[in-house]
């Protein structure tokens, strides 16, 4: 039997995540565009389009040579997600203009190695390299750096159309069950180090081993959400992909950064 697409098990992922939050949706509907985006999603009163993409890259190990060093730029690292928002783009253009919020969901089912469980190399992936920028006072005294957004940005100057790109973030539970042990519990075992000719660890060993016949099973699927800057785009909702464990990171009031939710008022 051949082993399911990278791209299937993405696809089947976001399913997943859409009947788990009550959503229905259609799959690759017909649009009358000559392309099909994965899902016309009804959440309640909110209609809206997503088009998921995955990646198939070794990214960060692509050309790699056995021996030799490698370094990577920012630019290229981030080259496979700018690639794949993109080509979701382009799936979704069609629709503009048809009233709906048009969101690009990335997945990493295959956890290729790409920069992307930091929320800010998805960010740089949308709106340019992270750059430290410091203002040159009297004297010659740099002021505060801070972060801004530099070149290369995918959704900088194109795709205004889009809403926001969504990020898949899966979480097992019994890996979260593990480190919370160990940290519950590290130090009940000494040092483990050679004042005890590795006692304490072997002790830890056994315990974690007992212990785990009784660590849950399964794993939760949620979003982390960025919405655009764009002020074409057709908002998507706030009660949309809302779910307990999503998270979201929104533009700030005068719309020249985005920030976590939680941290636009105090913006």
């Amino acid at each position: 039997m051949n082993a399911p697409r990278i791209g299937d098990l993405a696809e089947a992922r976001v399913a997943r995540y859409l009947r788990e939050r009550g959503y229905t949706f259609e799959v690759e509907p017909e649009f009358g565009t000559g392309r099909h985006p994965d899902y016309l999603i009804s959440a309640g009163e909110h209609t809206l389009v997503a088009e998921v993409k995955a990646f198939e890259t070794y990214g960060m190990f692509e050309g790699a040579i056995p021996g030799q060093v490698m370094t990577r730029s920012l630019d290229d690292a981030l080259v496979p997600i700018r690639k794949k928002i993109k080509e979701a783009a382009g799936q979704l253009k069609g629709l503009q203009g048809r009233g709906w919020p048009l969101v690009i969901v990335l997945d990493n089912p295959g956890g290729r190695p790409i920069p992307f469980d930091s929320p800010y190399m998805i960010l740089s992936a949308m709106y340019g390299d992270l750059t430290l920028n410091a203002p040159l006072g009297p004297g010659g005294v740099l002021g505060e750096f801070r972060a801004v957004a530099g070149r290369n940005g995918k959704l900088r100057n194109d795709h205004a159309y889009i809403s926001a790109v969504a990020v898949v973030r899966r979480e097992d539970h019994a890996a979260l069950w593990a480190a919370q042990w160990f940290d519950e519990h590290r130090e009940d075992f000494g040092p483990g180090d050679a004042d005890d000719d590795g006692q304490g660890t072997r002790a830890m060993v056994a315990a974690f081993a007992e212990a785990s016949k009784d660590a849950p099973e399964g794993d939760d699927i949620f979003l982390e959400v960025f919405e655009t800057l764009s002020d074409s785009a057709v908002p998507l909702p706030r009660e949309v992909f809302n779910g307990p464990r999503d998270r979201r990171w929104v533009p700030n009031a005068d719309r020249t950064a985005i920030v976590p939710l939680a941290a636009e008022a105090t913006d």
